[in-house]
């Protein structure tokens, strides 16, 4: 009885074993960027940055994770401050129903909001590029302990 009973749990365990999940190895391609577009293996990706980051951090880098990191929360920052805006316009003060607005405090609440979010935009792309230009360089390197140049063939 206690002989089928554990012949039985290795014959689960082997059939479970046997329908698992297999890791897949594939080959990092190389990303690059045309205008706003970005384009893994010369396809292109319709994620846009986002979409980047299983390969960006596949290579577990220290320096692409936090570039890629970084450029995740600055992008939120820049995305955040639309609202600013509009929270001014919702914590006007009201006086007997009617509600004070000045538009040249609103004008400037706006202008600034503007330039913040370029200026978050424009620096979170450039940790972006610099995670990119490192990952390109690290899967481009050749693997072996030779000397020059390393060719690879696959038929």
């Amino acid at each position: 009885m206690i002989g089928k009973i554990i012949l039985t749990a290795l014959f689960t365990l082997f059939l479970c074993d046997a329908q698992s999940q297999h890791t897949r190895v594939t080959e990092l391609k190389p990303i690059h960027q045309e205008g706003r577009w970005y384009y893994y293996d010369f396809k292109k990706i319709d994620g846009g940055a986002y979409a980047l980051q299983i390969p960006l951090q596949s290579l577990d880098d220290a320096e692409i994770n936090r570039r890629y990191k970084t450029f995740r929360t600055l992008s939120s920052f820049g995305r955040v401050l639309v609202f600013v805006p509009i929270v001014y316009l919702l914590t006007l003060p009201k006086n007997n129903g009617y509600t004070y607005l000045s538009p040249n405090d609103f004008w400037i609440i706006f202008g600034t909001t503007l330039a913040a979010q370029l200026a978050f935009e424009i620096v979170a792309k450039s940790h972006l590029k610099k995670g990119i230009d490192r990952y390109n360089t690290l899967i481009l390197q050749p693997s072996g302990n030779s000397l020059g140049a390393a060719l690879t063939y696959k038929f």
